[in-house]
This record gives C-alpha cells, structure tokens and sequence, in this order.
C-alpha cells in the first residue's frame, strides 16, 4: 500500500479572520497616566462595582499577569477580562473602562398619547359594553389610533394612574377653556 502525503490543506475551514486553538496572548501596558488615573478612580468608589472591577483587571494585567490569571484573580470571567483588554487594545482606556449605554425599549404609550388614553378610558364604553375591561381598552386604543400598547401596558397604565373606569366617580369633567 502506497504511503500518502500529508495535505497542505486543512480538512475543513472556519470562516472568519481567526484560527481555532489557543487564544492569542494580548499585552496590556497602560502609560503612568493611565495608571494614576484607574487607582484614582478605585479610590474614590464612584463607580459601578463592574467598572472597579473592570480597572483592576486593567492594572493586573498592566502588572504581568494574562488575562485569565486576571480573571481569576479578580473574579470575572475569562471573557470579561479578554473583552476588556481587547477594548483597550483598540480604543484606550475611556473605552475599555467606561460602561457602554444600554438605552433600552421605547415606551409604548408616548407622553403626548396620555392624555387621549386617560380621556377614552374615563369617557363612556363602547355600545353593547357595561363597562372598560382591560382587553377592550386595547382593542380600542388600537382601533382609535391613539397607542399600540398591549393588554399588560394599558393595565399598568391604568394602574399608575389610578384609573378605575368600572367605578362610577370614575368621570372627566370638561372645563370652561376645552
């Protein structure tokens, strides 16, 4: 039986820039500046807790050490402390340290929609109807193009606002300027 040679070619490929196996080693030296001002910002204990912890992971790895020793050291995961290094690595310290805005979800009844939900939900019931049920008055905000909200946001719309329209007193008066 012939002997065959070894392939150049790997037997399968990833996709993407980097190859599979073990973690590239990243060097983390922060300038003196740098440094005064994360033992700075620690001393001082304004910050979140993940940033503190964050700046210390900085300054270990600053000192020598990888960034899973880093990790363990200061209690986060392997990636957390490789995530911060690569964020200094490519933008400085403000990126690396700073957190990054989590503006979060919209809201689903807009401030200028208020007024008009709290207007349908205390005026009479649609035909056929006794009274406002929760469910109604989505449909019905829905049909009358007020808001998109759903069941649980008018519930906890009505909820704040301390809208009961099953009650009786439950009534809005117009004033002498409407």
């Amino acid at each position: 039986m012939r002997k065959l040679k070894p392939s150049r070619r790997p037997a399968f490929s990833r996709s993407g820039k980097r190859k599979a196996g073990r973690p590239r080693k990243l060097k983390v030296k922060l300038k003196s500046a740098e440094r005064r001002r994360l033992r700075e910002q620690m001393r001082k204990g304004r910050e979140s807790v993940r940033v503190l912890k964050w700046a210390q992971a900085l300054l270990l790895m600053d000192s020598g050490r990888s960034p899973e020793e880093a990790s363990e050291a200061m209690m986060l995961g392997p990636t957390a402390t490789r995530a911060v290094a690569v964020r200094y690595l490519a933008g400085g310290l403000k990126k690396a340290v700073e957190e990054p805005s989590r503006p979060g979800r919209a809201r689903a009844i807009k401030a200028r929609e208020e007024p008009r939900l709290v207007a349908m939900l205390c005026g009479p019931s649609p035909e056929g109807r006794a009274r406002w049920t929760i469910r109604l008055a989505s449909e019905e905000a829905k049909e009358r193009g007020i808001c998109e909200a759903g069941p649980e946001t008018i519930r906890l719309f009505m909820k704040e606002h301390s809208l009961k329209p099953w009650r009786e007193k439950n009534v809005v008066h117009r004033g002498k300027d409407a």
